[in-house]
C-alpha cells in the first residue's frame, strides 16, 4: 500500500473535506483492505468526509473532475478503482466499498468499519 496523494477541499459552514489516493495490490483481499481501514481509521478524524481512494496502479490515480465527494464518474477512472473507504466524522458513517475487479465491472462488497 503507497500513499500518492491528498487534496482539501474548504465547505462553505468552514470544514473541510479530503480525499487521499493509494495504489495497492491488485489482489488485495477485502479482509486484508478492512484490516487496514480499521488501524487507519483514527487517522482521519479531522474535516467532516475523509475519502480514501484505493487504485490499482499509480499512475492511473488521479482526483475526480468534480468535487471529492462526488466522486468519479468516468469509466477510466472507474476501471481502476479498487475500493474506496468513507468516513463521515460528523455522524459517524464508516464504510470500505471493495470491487473484485474494479468499481466499473464488479458488485460492490460494503463493509462498516467500526
Amino acid at each position: 500500500m503507497k500513499k500518492i496523494d491528498s487534496k482539501h477541499e474548504m465547505r462553505s459552514d468552514g470544514n473541510f473535506n479530503k480525499m487521499t489516493l493509494f495504489e495497492i495490490d491488485n489482489n488485495i483481499s477485502i479482509k486484508e483492505l478492512k484490516n487496514y481501514c480499521s488501524e487507519v481509521k483514527s487517522d482521519y478524524r479531522d474535516g467532516y468526509f475523509q475519502i480514501l481512494v484505493f487504485f490499482k496502479k499509480a499512475d492511473v490515480a488521479r482526483f475526480p473532475d468534480t468535487d471529492v465527494t462526488g466522486m468519479y464518474l468516468e469509466n477510466d477512472d472507474l476501471r481502476n478503482i479498487k475500493a474506496t473507504y468513507t468516513i463521515n466524522n460528523i455522524n459517524g458513517y464508516s464504510k470500505l466499498n471493495y470491487y473484485e475487479n474494479n468499481s466499473l465491472e464488479s458488485l460492490v462488497q460494503s463493509i462498516d468499519i467500526n
